[in-house]
């Protein structure tokens, strides 16, 4: 078990790494701010020196020239980099949410189909999560009709003034998770039909596709932990999935090269923001990214800028 250590034993350390710490004072406040784990041990590994060569031993040592402020650009830069593609990701969450909602009200009228297990797949492997999804719409309207205390003041205020609550109004209470969840259990034309509305927006605005559900399965698959891992303050800059989601066909079929939309990086994840944004969303965006990562190369050695822009999926990034 490691001692407790102050800020200033903590930089000594690193120092004695071969870290250059240029201004102790600023380093020390940035520490009692951001948490050294947090910072130095999330950050610091493209500074880390590998040359066999230069570190025989293999000892964990700061690459020459490395400074204690190259790592906290880093980490500057993976926060702003959460905080743009949450910005993202909620739109597409909103997206799929409010199409999901409507092409099942659409097809399903009747107040509170929703809570019908026959409206949904009649495939026997969907039965449990689909009643799971059920058993949660149900439990956020009966949440809201009595009790003093809710969640959600507006539920309980469209229940008080309707007496009943829409799929078009409880969707925007369900997480990213359990849309995916709905997604995955209605009906099969219901998921062509929502694939395609992406298709059209999408084909309108860019070039002309199609898009089969599970490839809007897949979409969901991939960005779901990433929506989680910007959302929960968590290192975004070198997050891949374990095990990438093939979209082999879908790269094809947009003449994109393999991996750009299965890779599960960082990069990937920008690709299929294209499918399920609007066109001016997205190029903003993109411009967005690119400045940012421009700031950053500006801020640390070429070497290790070169390491961050492979995690993220960018080669051959200039």
């Amino acid at each position: 078990m490691k001692e407790f250590a102050t800020h200033a034993e903590q930089l000594e350390m690193l120092e004695q790494r071969g870290l250059n710490v240029l201004n102790k004072a600023a380093a020390e406040r940035i520490l009692s701010q951001e948490n050294y784990y947090a910072l130095i041990d999330s950050y610091k590994e493209p500074f880390l020196e590998r040359d066999e060569k230069l570190n025989p031993y293999g000892l964990e040592c700061f690459e020459s020239g490395t400074e204690f402020g190259h790592i906290y650009a880093l980490h500057r830069f993976d926060r702003k980099l959460r905080l743009l593609l949450l910005n993202e990701l909620l739109k597409f969450e909103k997206n799929i949410k409010s199409k999901a909602a409507y092409r099942f009200s659409e097809k399903f009228k009747n107040s509170g189909s929703f809570l019908e297990p026959g409206n949904y797949s009649l495939n026997i492997h969907h039965h449990h999560e689909r009643d799971r999804i059920i058993s949660t719409l149900a439990n956020l309207i009966k949440s809201h009709k009595k009790c003093d205390k809710v969640k959600y003041p507006a539920i309980r205020e469209f229940y008080d003034k309707h007496k009943s609550v829409p799929l078009q109004v409880l969707v925007n209470f369900l997480s990213l998770g359990q849309i995916t969840h709905f997604y995955a259990v209605i009906d099969e034309p219901l998921r062509d039909q929502i694939a395609n509305d992406f298709a059209e927006e999408y084909s309108e605005e860019h070039q002309k596709i199609f898009l089969r559900a599970s490839e809007v399965d897949a979409i969901l698959k991939i960005v779901f932990p990433y929506r989680n891992k910007s959302a929960h303050e968590e290192v975004l800059y070198r997050f891949h999935l374990t095990h990438p989601v093939e979209l082999e066909d879908l790269e094809t079929r947009l003449a994109m090269a393999k991996g750009s939309l299965s890779g599960a990086t960082v990069y990937s994840v920008q690709c299929l923001l294209k499918l399920v944004l609007g066109k001016r969303d997205y190029e903003n965006f993109s411009v967005e990214l690119i400045e940012l990562i421009k700031e950053l190369e500006k801020k640390i050695q070429k070497r290790a800028f070169v390491k961050i822009i492979q995690d993220i999926g960018f080669n051959g990034f200039n």
